[in-house]
């Protein structure tokens, strides 16, 4: 009895030392000198890949999927987003290039992950003709997800649209 439990014991510890070193998140051997844990090798490490996202430069514009109205980011604090807490200025308009009011929504997930973040207050600020969309809660490295939900009233219809913006956060 005595030995089956050594037996039992010396095995469990030799499952628990596999299982801590296949959950490493070190760089790999072969990652390049510029290259950084969060971005280095392939799609094996925490994080994500530049060329999986956007790159984010204030002003940076997106199409809405149904075309009636672009979104553009105009600011990030911090900038580019970052792991904790961030801000967001966001102006839809439509085909002329006007600034536009309406109901703004935000959902933020991560797609590597499988799951989602917390909702952020958007409210308009009539001064910058844009939204402000804080506190954005992101709470860990990889690729982020905000998806942008816009109604408006225009030429007094509904009219709706949607945008996606993706960021690697480190």
């Amino acid at each position: 009895m005595r030995r089956q439990f050594h037996s039992a014991t010396f095995g469990l510890l030799i499952g628990c030392g596999c299982l801590l070193g296949a959950c490493s998140s070190s760089q790999p051997a072969n990652a390049g000198a510029g290259d950084s844990a969060a971005t280095a090798g392939s799609g094996n490490t925490v994080g994500c890949r530049a060329e999986d996202a956007d790159v984010y430069a204030p002003g940076l514009e997106k199409p809405g999927t149904a075309g009636h109205f672009a979104f553009t980011l105009v600011s990030s604090n911090p900038a580019p987003p970052a792991v904790d807490d961030n801000r967001f200025v966001v102006a839809v308009s439509d085909a002329d290039g006007n600034p536009l009011d309406g109901n703004l929504s935000v959902t933020l997930d991560m797609p590597e992950h499988g799951h989602s973040g917390i909702p952020p207050e958007s409210r308009f600020d009539s001064e910058q003709k844009a939204f402000i969309l804080e506190p954005l809660r992101l709470f860990m490295v990889g690729l982020w997800r905000f998806s942008f939900e816009f109604e408006a009233t225009v030429a007094g219809a509904p009219v709706a649209d949607s945008a996606v913006f993706e960021f690697c956060v480190d």
